[in-house]
């Protein structure tokens, strides 16, 4: 198969070079173990062989290389492909998940969208559960909307709200404590009577006012 060589290694895959050199050895007399050939020709995958060895003294030694049958090429072909499948199927998957998680950040920004109502007075009503993730998601884009123009005020509506997450209900109290700070005026409303423990857990900035519907507030900042 490789022609005459001047030595055994040279015809055994680099895989294999360890274990030959470990196993044949004067010192074990006979011994049979399976090892790897370099491939032959354009293929690309070692060859499976048993290799049997047989010392007649220290110096010489009977080597008898076997190729495995076409079964096992077979079932090696058919595990390689499977591996191929299996990076294939594992480059889709990671394709996927990227789509997934951006459409999760997608839903996080529209579940807290920042509505100019009028020159001084904003809007951002909440929707779904308050989770840490959605929170830090939308932070940068309320921090930078409340900066264009001139709002003076944005008005929190809770009334779309499910669970309050107490992790995501402490990013967005530094969200508004931010916003105060910069120099607008916050108002919550909507809070349902289940909200109310959390939010007393979470001691709201004292400047932050709350009110008890959307529509009492929309009224008393926008006009009749």
């Amino acid at each position: 198969m490789f022609g005459v060589r001047e030595n055994l290694l040279d015809v055994f895959d680099e895989d294999s070079m360890d274990k030959i050199r470990k196993w044949v050895t004067p010192d074990i007399k006979k011994l049979s173990l399976e090892s790897h050939l370099k491939p032959l020709g354009e293929a690309i995958s070692p060859i499976t062989c048993d290799v049997h060895v047989n010392w007649k003294n220290d110096l010489y030694a009977e080597v008898l290389v076997i190729t495995k049958d076409d079964q096992l090429t077979k079932v090696t072909k058919t595990m390689d492909q499977l591996r191929s499948r299996l990076n294939d199927t594992n480059f889709e998957l990671f394709e996927e998940k990227e789509k997934l998680e951006e459409a999760i950040q997608q839903s996080n920004r529209l579940s807290a969208p920042f509505i100019q109502l009028t020159t001084d007075t904003a809007l951002v009503p909440l929707f779904g559960d308050i989770t840490e993730d959605k929170m830090f998601t939308v932070e940068d884009h309320l921090l930078h909307s409340s900066q264009i123009g001139e709002t003076e005020r944005i008005l929190f509506d809770f009334t779309g709200v499910g669970e309050l997450i107490h992790e995501g209900t402490y990013v967005l109290k530094n969200i508004m404590t931010s916003l105060y700070y910069m120099g607008a005026e916050v108002v919550i409303t909507g809070v349902r009577p289940d909200h109310v423990k959390n939010f007393q857990a979470m001691q709201f900035h004292s400047k932050i006012n709350f009110m008890n519907s959307l529509q009492q507030a929309v009224r008393k900042y926008c006009g009749k």
